[in-house]
């Protein structure tokens, strides 16, 4: 074989294997990118529902620390509705949280905020109490997911609050009904 034949032939050799790195790294490239801007997307979803997760319980604490004592009835059940919204969104949004502890003990504390165990014995200060001890805890775990570090240990005041009804801590919806409403009609009107 003529030694320019050769040299040509090792050159396109060369030439296909250049072609061929560069490709390879442009594809590693992209996907790398790809990757990288989906767990930032991610990371920022997030992050947003932290943050309304956050305001929700900074005004669900606000709620349990007003209270609805010597409040009319309608206003106590705008009250146990509020409660129940904040619930409601807390556990919406913690579904873009990435971990699934930091989501069970966020829904967890935001429904124990709102009921007790059959037969609670608990006064309506001991509940208010109670429910922003809970807050207080979910806003640390927030905290401490917005910072990228672990969960903090639960103190011990909340778990003798989650002691309290051992049986609903596996609860994470629950239905709700109120007083039965009553209808227009009379005894007498009856047909």
């Amino acid at each position: 074989m003529d030694a320019s034949v050769l040299s040509a032939l090792v050159g396109l050799i060369g030439v296909g294997a250049g072609a061929g790195a560069t490709f390879g790294g442009v594809v590693y490239q992209q996907r790398h990118g790809t990757r990288e801007a989906r767990t930032a997307r991610l990371r920022g979803e997030a992050v947003a529902a932290a943050e309304k997760i956050l305001s929700e319980l900074l005004a669900m604490q606000h709620s349990l620390r007003l209270g609805s004592y010597g409040a009319a009835e309608e206003e106590q059940r705008d009250y146990r509705r509020a409660l129940q919204h904040h619930h409601a969104t807390i556990q919406l949004h913690s579904q873009w949280l990435p971990d699934a502890e930091l989501r069970s003990r966020l829904t967890v504390n935001a429904l124990y905020t709102q009921i007790g165990p059959v037969g609670d014995s608990r006064s309506g200060i001991e509940r208010r109490g109670h429910g922003m001890a809970l807050c207080a805890d979910s806003i640390a775990c927030l905290g401490a997911f917005l910072r990228s570090e672990a969960l903090p240990v639960r103190d011990a005041y909340v778990d003798q609050i989650l002691a309290r009804w051992p049986e609903g801590r596996e609860l994470h919806t629950f239905i709700v009904s109120g007083p039965p409403v009553e209808s227009d009609e009379t005894p007498d009107s009856a047909t």
